[in-house]
């Protein structure tokens, strides 16, 4: 019954998925469109920018290498845009250097899932990312 329960909050869910490497773009799309989900791609950031503006996506996963603009530069431009600010964002990478990471973290990513990954926990994650309530703004 659990699994029936959380498989529903993912349903019907649109999920933005920017990668350059067109085989990781067709299996996230895969798995996620197994449990409901609507999966829209890009493949630089640029196109990600644009499709997350027009899109609406109620979650992202970034690749921080990418052409025209890496993962890094995008999520900081999402957050200081008032239409893609409030979009949870995870990072999907193969980046493990430390200093990526730290740098994701105060540009106010959510996740950090590391390449490969398993398609279990991919979804799982993505349940996270999709749960994610912003704490409060303080007056």
């Amino acid at each position: 019954m659990a699994a029936e329960s959380g498989m529903t909050t993912l349903e019907g869910k649109k999920i933005l998925v920017a990668d350059d490497d067109a085989s990781i773009l067709r299996i996230v799309q895969m798995v996620l469109s197994r449990h409901g989900m609507t999966v829209v791609t890009a493949e630089d950031g640029e196109e990600a920018l644009q499709k997350a503006v027009l899109e609406k996506p109620d979650a992202m996963l970034l690749d921080i290498h990418m052409p025209k603009m890496d993962g890094l530069e995008l999520l900081s431009k999402l957050k200081a845009t008032e239409a893609t600010a409030h979009i949870p964002v995870g990072f999907l990478t193969a980046e493990k250097e430390l200093e990526s990471f730290k740098q994701a973290q105060e540009l106010g990513v959510l996740l950090y899932i590391i390449k490969p990954f398993k398609p279990e926990r991919l979804v799982s994650n993505v349940g996270i990312l999709l749960a994610y309530q912003p704490p409060p703004e303080v007056p």
